[in-house]
């Protein structure tokens, strides 16, 4: 008998040690595609948005916004925590807690590439960030541990709203793009266009890490987020 509790011991604790890993590559992409998209100059996509507003308007040098994000992560789960605290999970400081300093190796390995300054490899650059952030969110919302701070904010407007996660990922984004822009934060193409189609790329992202990834190791959990 006890040595089939440690056995199950033993699979719950590999289990959550996998989740674990794959979260913190769905962190660590979110991180680069921040700074992607910050270094690009094209405009931040509209989280980031409000993290480069915050920034600007606190009188803060750019290398400071990985420690800018921080600070408005913690913020946004203390809201969350008085609102609904359902949503916040290990996960959720899984996330928040390596993400600054994600966003500074990323900023860092930006510039180590050294690409040029022209307007072909900033395009170019906002899409891989883009694509970095909507696939890293994807998949820290299918490992199902936890939600980022922002996500959170998001399923407590779908369930006071009783919506689909997409619309309530838009009007989400739409106000962070307005806080942040007042702000002080840079807006641009990368913007407007993030915001239209952050919430079905991230949808489309996490169910297909889901289906191609998590059922074939078989840890997948039912997801957090109901489409």
């Amino acid at each position: 008998m006890m040595s089939t509790v440690n056995t199950l011991k033993e699979k719950s604790l590999k289990v959550l040690l996998i989740n674990i890993l794959i979260a913190l590559v769905g962190v660590a992409l979110v991180g680069f595609g921040i700074a992607f998209n910050s270094a690009a100059m094209l405009g931040n996509d509209a989280v980031a948005l409000l993290y480069d507003g915050v920034r600007s308007a606190s009188g803060l040098p750019q290398s400071e916004l990985g420690m800018t994000t921080n600070v408005v992560n913690y913020a946004i789960i203390i809201l969350s925590l008085l609102i609904n605290r359902k949503y916040i999970n290990i996960g959720t400081f899984i996330y928040t807690i390596p993400m600054g300093t994600f966003v500074g190796i990323g900023s860092k390995f930006y510039e180590y590439m050294n690409l040029p300054n022209v307007l072909e490899w900033r395009i170019l650059s906002s899409v891989c960030g883009s694509l970095m952030l909507f696939t890293g969110l994807g998949i820290f919302i299918a490992i199902n541990i936890g939600l980022d701070p922002f996500t959170s904010l998001a399923m407590i407007l779908k369930d006071k709203m009783k919506s689909q996660y997409r619309t309530a990922k838009v009007i989400c984004d739409v106000t962070s793009l307005i806080i942040g822009f007042i702000l002080g934060g840079k807006a641009g193409a990368v913007t407007v266009i993030a915001a239209l189609i952050g919430g079905p790329c991230i949808q489309f992202a996490s169910e297909l890490f889901k289906k191609s990834v998590l059922m074939k190791i078989k840890i997948g959990k039912k997801n957090i987020l109901q489409y």
